[in-house]
């Protein structure tokens, strides 16, 4: 345990670019979030980095003095701070002294906050959904009337670089240490550092060898099926092969396989009544929003048919969900739901991609944002046509039936989506 002393010194580093419009970001979008002590902690760093160009450390006490702060208030306010990605810090042990090194990083942009599934859902779950979306419409831009033709000069209409020269050249082996729009990324995700430790000690496989999109595959098929760094370590050792160029030694298609055998069937089941309620343990749209965003998409899947094993057909739906239509976990979760609920718990191929392809041409990247997609687009169908159109369904053939049921239209959609809203 880290015991903070008011003699104990510190520094501050400045990671990133800071502009005014972030104390506008911070104030509105971060302080619901983290509270206004950790706002002024923030601040007061951001005015102390300035200081510290004439006096490179200072003391706490000097700064809890001037903020007329407890020390257990400092610390707390700290932590949230790091918790939420806007600092970072490190200690330094020196002849018996103890520095620490603030790192202060930019708030998210807005739109990259709304994007951002923990820091939205904290808004809502602090603000309420109705005050964090009415946030949300003040960052809204509105669409650009364009008129006219757009005769705007190209860069290579007014320059003409010849890229052979010795300016170019230079300009490119130059490393870039300046500052940019740096942020702390938050601490929940994939471990690499797990993940390697573990692969070093089933295989001679090193860090060097697996390139980072490599990684970046590893990580989003283990988040797909909800598996541990320990487990996908043993399942990329069986996919790699060393005699391959860097970068295709990996088996995709093998370690998917691998992994997709390796989830937790012990999931609890949730339970539909004859209203098509979901019970989760809590009650209300943010649970349920909670329970879309933190599952993975397998264990979501095993839940809504009772803890039952998924079929492998319903789990490269899954997976395609992922690879090919680049949808998060979350927004999955609320697709599998949906399509499931509407076709009598069956997981229908062509409705879940019909749906995937409008999702992912939105760019709609949160569960609550996929709810509100489909709300806003389907939900005021006529309910009688819905009606007439269930009752004609009943008569028809079963060939029709089987030609059909992958068929969604947009009164099928408005009246499922009236049952999902209400859920």
């Amino acid at each position: 345990m880290v015991i903070l002393s008011t003699s104990d010194i510190f520094d501050i580093k400045v990671s990133s670019l800071l502009a005014d419009y972030d104390r506008e970001t911070i104030t509105n979008l971060y302080q619901p979030i983290i509270g206004f002590t950790a706002l002024a902690v923030y601040f007061t760093f951001w005015s102390e980095a300035k200081n510290q160009k004439v006096t490179s450390m200072s003391s706490h006490e000097q700064l809890l003095l001037r903020m007329k702060m407890a020390t257990g208030e400092f610390i707390e306010a700290r932590k949230i701070l790091e918790a939420v990605g806007l600092v970072k810090t490190r200690l330094e042990k020196m002849n018996g002294m103890s520095i620490y090194h603030y790192e202060l990083f930019a708030p998210k942009t807005p739109s990259k906050f709304f994007n951002d599934t923990l820091l939205y859902g904290l808004l809502i779950q602090n603000l309420g959904e109705n005050d964090a979306n009415r946030l949300k419409r003040v960052y809204e831009i509105s669409g650009i009337n364009e008129q006219g033709e757009d005769i705007s000069s190209s860069f290579n209409d007014v320059f003409h670089p010849n890229y052979e020269d010795a300016a170019f050249i230079k300009a490119s082996s130059k490393v870039n240490n300046t500052l940019g729009r740096k942020k702390s990324k938050i601490d929940t995700e994939f471990s690499y550092e797990k993940f390697f430790k573990y692969l070093g000690e089933i295989s001679q496989i090193s860090e060097k060898s697996i390139t980072k999109y490599e990684m970046k595959e590893v990580e989003r098929i283990a988040a797909l099926y909800g598996v541990n760094e320990e487990i996908t370590a043993e399942k990329v050792a069986n996919a790699f092969s060393t005699n391959l160029p860097k970068g295709s030694r990996i088996d995709f298609k093998q370690l998917d396989k691998d992994l997709k055998n390796e989830v937790d069937y012990g999931v609890r089941s949730i339970k539909r009544s004859k209203t098509k309620n979901i019970v989760i343990g809590e009650e209300g749209l943010a649970a349920k929003i909670k329970f879309f965003e933190t599952s993975n998409p397998k264990s979501v899947l095993t839940a809504l048919q009772n803890g039952t094993k998924p079929a492998m057909a319903d789990l490269n739906i899954v997976r395609s969900l992922s690879e090919d239509y680049h949808l998060p976990n979350g927004v999955i979760n609320v697709l599998i739901d949906f399509v499931l609920t509407m076709n009598n718990n069956v997981l229908s191929k062509y409705s879940v991609e019909k749906l995937a392809s409008s999702l992912s041409r939105e760019g709609i990247e949160t569960a609550v944002d996929a709810m509100q997609y489909l709300n806003n687009n389907y939900a005021s169908s006529n309910k009688k046509t819905i009606k007439s159109k269930s009752e004609n369904k009943k008569i028809n053939n079963n060939k029709q039936k089987e030609e059909q049921s992958d068929i969604l239209s947009e009164e099928e959609m408005a009246e499922l989506l009236e049952e999902f809203k209400d859920r």
